[in-house]
C-alpha cells in the first residue's frame, strides 16, 4: 500500500484525472479501508492514509481538505494526538474520530480537545457519512456566515418555525429548528444536516422543492410554496418561503427556506369551505322545501299530498329518490303508499326486510320504538342501525345514505317518510332538521285534510269494534264487579298523553281506581298468564265525582281509544258492560278503512269488527249553533252572560269585579255566580258536542 490512496467518487491525482470540483476530500487515517458507503459515495473523494504521520504531511501539501477522519489507535501515535496536532494548525478543519477501540474516556478527551464528532465504527459507514456531511456542512455556516452552529441552535429556542440553510444542489446545509417542530418521518432533524432533499423525500417531491430553490436564486426575490409532509406528529402541511442568503458557502448559492406549519389554518379553511357549501346546500334545500309545501296548499286528499311531496324530492338534485308508507299495521310492517325515483318493487323488497316489532335491529323498529327519525349516513359502513339484510336490499338498489323520517301529528301516526341520498355523507344534523320539518308540516297537511272532509263531507264511515275481557281492563271490571262504564270525554294533553274521562255505574269509584292502580286484575286474574294491553304500570287516574255514577279522570299511554285515534279515527263512544267493550268510531268518507282496523287489532288482536256504514253527517253551521245554545239557556243565564262579557268581567285584568256585574243585575253575587257556571257549562257543551 502507497503511503496515500485516492478512492471514491474523485480520481487519484497520481493518474492524472481531474478531481470532481464539487466533490467533498476527505482524509481517511487508519490502517484499515474505509467504509463502501463513505469511499463509494456519490460525491465523495477520498484520501487513505495508515499513520498519523502521513496524515500531517497529507495536510501540509497543497490541495483541500474538507474533513479528516481518524482511528483512535494509530502507529506511533494516536487520534488524539493528531486531533490536536490538525487544531494547532488548522482550527477550523471538520475532525471526526472514528474508532473501535475508543471508550467513553477517549470520547470524553475528544471532546475537550475540540473533535467535531466522535462515532464509535460500530455504528457503521452509513451513519459515519451522514456524520462526515454535517460536520462540513456546519462548518462551511459557521466560517461563511461568522456565527457557529451552537449559536444558531440556541437562537431557535425562540424561533416559532423550522428554517433551513439550503445550496443550490438541494443540500442541507443547517437546520434551526423551532422547539416544536417534528422531524421529518424519514430523517431526523439532528441528521437532515448534510443530506439532499433526495435523501428526506419522494423524488417527485424533491423535484419540486429542488426546481424552488432554483426559482429563488434565479428571482432573486422571495418565493412561497405549500407542500405536506409526514413528520413524527403525523402528516402536516407547512408554507415554506424562501429567500437568497446573498452569500456562497462552500463555492455555491444558498437560500433561507423558514416552514411555517399551516395545517391548523388549512383545516380551518377547508372547515370554513365545507361550511360554506353546506349552508348552500341547506339554503338550497329549503328553497325546494318551501316549493313542496307551497304546492301542499289546496290539496284535496291525501294521497295527493304524498305523490308532491315524493316527487319533489326525488326529482331534486340532492336525493335519489323518496316514499311514503303509511301508519304501522297488525303484520307489523308498513306498506308504501307512494314510491318516486325508483321502482316500486324495489322499495317493498325492502320494506318486507324489516319489522316494527319491539326490540327488532333494524331501522324501521327504531323509528316505530323511538317516534324519531333514523340516518344511514353510510350504508356500506354501517353495523347499528341497518340489518344485514337491509344493507344488502339497500347496496343491491344503489342506496349510499337514507333517512327516515316518522310522519306524526299530535298522537296520531301517518307514517314514514324514507328518503334515499345521492352520496354517502348526505343528511347532516342541520339537513335532518330541515327535513323533519317537513315531516311535520306534512303529517299536519294530512291530518287537516282527513279533518276537513270528515267535517265538511255529510257522510262518514262509522265503525263498530267489540272487544272481550280477555284483552280490556274495562271489560274485564265490568264483568268482575257488575258495573257499567262509558267514555265521557277525550283530551289530548300532549304528544304522549292522554287523559279520558270515564263515568262508574253499579261500583265506588274508590273501588275501581284500586282495581286500576294494580292493573286492573282481580286476585284470580293476577296470575293470568294473558295480560291485558291497555293495563300499563302505574296508570294515572283521579276521582273526580263520587256518587251513584261516578266520574274518574284515567291517564293512559295505551288504549284502544288511543289506538283510534293515531289510526285517524273519532271516538264517538264507548261502552264497557257484561264483560265486553263496544267501541264506535268515525272517520271520513275516503279513509283507509283496513288501515286503522289494522291499527286497532296490533292492540286487540281478538277484537271483533261488528259493524261497518255509512252515516250521514249533518253539517253545523255557526246560525245553527246560536240556535242550539241559544234554546239550552234560560234567560237569567243569557242576561247573565252578557252583562259580564260587555261589563268586561272576563278580560285581563278584570274592568268589572262579579260583585260589581252583580250590583249591575240587582242580584246578589252567590247567584251570579250560579247562572255564569250554568251558563258557560252548556256553552262549553254544546261546543263540543258538534
Amino acid at each position: 500500500m502507497t503511503s496515500e490512496q485516492k478512492i471514491g467518487s474523485g480520481a487519484s491525482e497520481t493518474d492524472g484525472s481531474a478531481v470532481e470540483p464539487t466533490a467533498l476530500r476527505v482524509l481517511y487515517v487508519d490502517g484499515a479501508d474505509p467504509p463502501p458507503a463513505l469511499s463509494a459515495a456519490d460525491g465523495v473523494s477520498v484520501s487513505m492514509v495508515p499513520t498519523a504521520a502521513a496524515a500531517r504531511e497529507r495536510l501540509a501539501t497543497p490541495g483541500p481538505i474538507d474533513c479528516v477522519v481518524s482511528e483512535y489507535d494509530l502507529p506511533e501515535s494516536d487520534g488524539i494526538a493528531l486531533l490536536e496536532a490538525v487544531r494547532d494548525d488548522h482550527p477550523n478543519l471538520p475532525f471526526v474520530l472514528y474508532t473501535g477501540s475508543g471508550n467513553e474516556a477517549v470520547a470524553s478527551e475528544a471532546v475537550g480537545k475540540g473533535v467535531t464528532d466522535y462515532l464509535p465504527k460500530e455504528f457503521g459507514g452509513e451513519r459515519l457519512r451522514e456524520r462526515v456531511d454535517r460536520a462540513v456542512a456546519a462548518t462551511s455556516v459557521e466560517a461563511e456566515s461568522g456565527v457557529t452552529g451552537e449559536r444558531l441552535r440556541e437562537l431557535t429556542t425562540a424561533f416559532p418555525d423550522v428554517a433551513f440553510l439550503v445550496d443550490a444542489t438541494g443540500r442541507y446545509l443547517e437546520v434551526l429548528s423551532g422547539p416544536d417542530a417534528g422531524d421529518l418521518e424519514t430523517v431526523e432533524q439532528e441528521r437532515l444536516v448534510g443530506k439532499r432533499f433526495h435523501d428526506a423525500f419522494p423524488d417527485e417531491k424533491a423535484d419540486r422543492f429542488l426546481d424552488h430553490v432554483r426559482t429563488t436564486l434565479e428571482t432573486g426575490a422571495v418565493e412561497t410554496i405549500e407542500y405536506r409532509v409526514e413528520t413524527t406528529d403525523g402528516g402536516r402541511w407547512y408554507e415554506g418561503r424562501t429567500a437568497p442568503l446573498g452569500d456562497s458557502i462552500g463555492g455555491r448559492e444558498a437560500v433561507v427556506w423558514v416552514a411555517r406549519d399551516v395545517t391548523e389554518r388549512r383545516r380551518d379553511r377547508r372547515e370554513l369551505a365545507e361550511s360554506r357549501d353546506e349552508l348552500t346546500r341547506l339554503t338550497r334545500i329549503n328553497g325546494l322545501i318551501y316549493t313542496i309545501v307551497g304546492s301542499l296548499v289546496g290539496s284535496a286528499s291525501r294521497e295527493e299530498i304524498e305523490r308532491t311531496v315524493c316527487e319533489g324530492l326525488a326529482n331534486s338534485e340532492f336525493y335519489q329518490f323518496a316514499w311514503i308508507g303509511g301508519s304501522w299495521v297488525s303484520d307489523e310492517r308498513t306498506n308504501p303508499s307512494v314510491v318516486e325515483g325508483v321502482d316500486r318493487a324495489a322499495v317493498e323488497r325492502l320494506v318486507q326486510a324489516t319489522s316494527t316489532r319491539c326490540g327488532t335491529e333494524n331501522s324501521f323498529a327504531r323509528v316505530v320504538a323511538e317516534d324519531e327519525s333514523v340516518v344511514v349516513r353510510d350504508v356500506a359502513d354501517d353495523d347499528e342501525i341497518l340489518s344485514d339484510r337491509e344493507r344488502d336490499i339497500m347496496l343491491d338498489i344503489g342506496m349510499c345514505s337514507a333517512v327516515l323520517v316518522p310522519l306524526s301529528y299530535g298522537t296520531t301516526n301517518y307514517g314514514v317518510l324514507g328518503i334515499s341520498g345521492e352520496h354517502p355523507g348526505t343528511f347532516s344534523e342541520r339537513e335532518l332538521t330541515a327535513l323533519e320539518t317537513l315531516g311535520g308540516l306534512v303529517s299536519f297537511a294530512i291530518d287537516a285534510v282527513k279533518n276537513r272532509n270528515l267535517l265538511l263531507s255529510d257522510t262518514a264511515v262509522e265503525l263498530e269494534f267489540r272487544v272481550a275481557s280477555g284483552r280490556s281492563r274495562f271489560a274485564r271490571l265490568s264483568a268482575e264487579l257488575d258495573a257499567r262504564f262509558q267514555l265521557e270525554g277525550v283530551v289530548p294533553v300532549s304528544d304522549d298523553r292522554l287523559l279520558e274521562y270515564v263515568t262508574v255505574e253499579g261500583a265506588s269509584a274508590e273501588t275501581v281506581a284500586d282495581r286500576l292502580g294494580d292493573g286492573g286484575h282481580s286476585e284470580a286474574a293476577k296470575g293470568n298468564a294473558v295480560e291485558a294491553e291497555e293495563a300499563i304500570e302505574g296508570a294515572n287516574h283521579r276521582i273526580v265525582t263520587e256518587d251513584d255514577v261516578s266520574l274518574l279522570e284515567i291517564e293512559l299511554a295505551s288504549s284502544a281509544v288511543n289506538k283510534l285515534l293515531k289510526a285517524g279515527a273519532v271516538v264517538k263512544s264507548a261502552e264497557a258492560t257484561d264483560g265486553v267493550v263496544r267501541y264506535v268510531a268515525e272517520a271520513s268518507a275516503d279513509a283507509n278503512v283496513r288501515s286503522i282496523v289494522d291499527t286497532f287489532r296490533t292492540a286487540f288482536p281478538d277484537s271483533e269488527l261488528v259493524g261497518k256504514q255509512e252515516v250521514d253527517r249533518p253539517v253545523h253551521t255557526a246560525t245553527e249553533f246560536r240556535r242550539t245554545l241559544d234554546a239550552d239557556l234560560t234567560d237569567k243565564q243569557r242576561t247573565a252572560l252578557q252583562t259580564a262579557y260587555f261589563g268586561g268581567y272576563y278580560e285581563y285584568p278584570r274592568t268589572s269585579t262579579g260583585e260589581e256585574v252583580a250590583d249591575s243585575l240587582g242580584v246578589s253575587s252567590p247567584t251570579l255566580h250560579q247562572h255564569l257556571r250554568a251558563a258557560q257549562r252548556k256553552l262549553v257543551r254544546t261546543y263540543l258536542d258538534q
